[in-house]
């Protein structure tokens, strides 16, 4: 992934950290200063810091200190994966105004942007299906789940509860799953799947919304919007847009997120980010549970009504 980063001049290296031994030779290789903690990296004059690892489970005061040294630089702090990764454990750290923003993100694309602009003339949808795909290298299964209740929640909200279930490898219970399947329900009554999956070899997502307007969906950035009477009303064979490419959509994601903190564009608020954790711990403690699960209860049990 560093290589597509960097080797394509999309973005400019300041600093480059971690214990494994093929970091440093990276760091050495694009002639960057090297720290093997990650603590210095958020000290680095930089736009952005990004925590690259989407498997690296950080100590608590680690990542305390290097939200706390984004929060008096003003720089975003970035992360392939949700993080405090457990919101139970890690519950001092969202009183922080400066949590780690998950990318990339949908919205902050400008295909996600299009299928924003054009559901607002599609009108409030009843019910949606939003997957989000890819290798396991590339992200981790709950940046994808907050990727897709991201964008769930521009038309839908904050869910009152989910009920997952998580898909393994056949003949393979013990291992890490690779597909977890959610239904959301809303306090209007309305309902949403999300799927996230990291065992396809290509980054993928598609979304779809059902209401009165008919059927609006968009598929690795192809909008499609039939009619009730199953009328086309718009319809793209390709996209005007480079998409299903993880990295081209990283540094995208990442150039919006130092527009957001510059205060060139708006953000998401730190609130609705801790709702968005909230509602990715919950899946996941109904996948491991079974039984649907409160997002609200969550929301208690860290403090954070």
């Amino acid at each position: 992934m560093l290589h597509g980063l960097f080797d394509g001049k999309c973005l400019e290296p300041a600093a480059i950290g971690g214990e494994a031994v093929s970091i440093r030779d990276e760091a050495a290789r694009l002639g960057v200063a090297y720290h093997d903690d990650p603590r210095a990296l958020a000290h680095v004059d930089a736009d952005a810091t990004l925590i690259a690892d989407p498997d690296r489970v950080m100590p608590t005061d680690t990542l305390a200190s290097m939200i706390a040294e984004a929060e008096r630089a003003r720089r975003p702090l970035l992360t392939l994966a949700p993080r405090p990764a457990s919101i139970e454990e890690s519950a001092e750290l969202l009183a922080s105004t400066h949590l780690p923003t998950p990318v990339p993100c949908f919205r902050d694309l400008r295909p996600g942007r299009r299928l924003i602009d054009a559901a607002t003339a599609f009108q409030t949808p009843s019910a949606a299906a939003i997957e989000c795909s890819g290798p396991e290298r590339e992200a981790a299964i709950t940046g994808r789940l907050f990727d897709a209740f991201d964008l769930l929640s521009t038309w839908f909200g904050t869910p009152t509860h989910v009920d997952a279930t998580a898909v393994r490898p056949v003949g393979m219970p013990s291992s890490r799953p690779t597909r977890i399947l959610a239904i959301a329900r809303f306090p209007d009554g309305r309902a949403a799947s999300v799927t996230a999956g990291t065992e396809v070899g290509r980054h993928a997502r598609m979304v779809t919304l059902f209401g009165p307007s008919g059927r609006l969906q968009c598929i690795d950035g192809r909008l499609d919007w039939a009619g009730p009477d199953g009328a086309i009303i718009d319809h793209e064979s390709t996209s005007s847009h480079e998409s299903g490419e993880f990295t081209s959509e990283l540094v995208e994601s990442i150039r919006t997120q130092v527009r957001i903190q510059a205060g060139a564009e708006p953000g998401r608020s730190n609130e609705a980010t801790v709702d968005l954790l909230a509602t990715c711990e919950a899946v996941t403690l109904s996948a491991r549970t079974g039984e649907p699960e409160s997002v609200d209860a969550v929301r208690r049990m860290i403090g954070r009504v």
